[in-house]
């Protein structure tokens, strides 16, 4: 795949799960990508560019101040690390719920549910990165809520009753993954820098 072709599809898929959540989950469930291909071709070269926003905006802040560049590797690695646990630990974690709600667990399905619905959050880490005094847009990753409602009924067999009950749950879980795997990784990261 041409390198041009691939960031145009990457920004695509990131465009329409933003703008148009509900038509852009029916083509995700048509495609038949592994979860392999949805790691490497869609998550990581997201990740990548979250962990080089992060060291770009640290090294605009170490401007002056002295550049060290073992600060400079950490908070590049911290966003990545913390978005790609979240993300493997949350992902198990939804397919076993999917089960507790009367649904037929299918991890690729899952899969692609959880990594599509951080895309807010990881946009929201790039721009962070970059520009860190632009708190209120922590709040754009509120919409990563919003997209997962959305993708519940599409792409997972749960019975139309229990799909509200199952996004509220899942949504939570995931927000608790996310936010300790975030205190763990910055208390770590804060121990080895001091």
């Amino acid at each position: 795949m041409k390198f041009n072709i691939f960031i145009k599809n990457l920004f695509s898929r990131c465009i329409g799960i933003i703008t148009s959540p509900k038509e852009e989950w029916i083509k995700i469930k048509e495609e038949d990508s592994s979860f392999f291909q949805l790691i490497s071709n869609f998550l990581f070269p997201l990740l990548i560019l979250t962990s080089m926003a992060s060291m770009i905006g640290s090294y605009f802040h170490m401007v002056g101040n002295g550049f060290e560049r073992d600060i400079l590797f950490i908070s590049g690695l911290e966003p990545f690390l913390s978005i790609l646990m979240s993300i493997l630990i949350s992902i198990p974690a939804i397919n076993a719920l999917i089960k507790t709600f009367g649904g037929t667990q299918n991890i690729n399905q899952a899969s692609k549910l959880v990594v599509y619905s951080f895309v807010p959050g990881i946009l929201v880490a790039i721009i962070f990165g970059m520009i860190p005094w632009f708190y209120i847009l922590g709040l754009f990753f509120l919409y990563s809520f919003y997209i997962f409602f959305h993708g519940t009924p599409v792409m997972l067999n749960i019975p139309h009753e229990r799909q509200s009950n199952f996004s509220i749950l899942s949504s939570t879980t995931i927000l608790i993954i996310y936010l300790i795997v975030n205190f763990v990784l910055t208390s770590f990261f804060s121990a080895i820098q001091s």
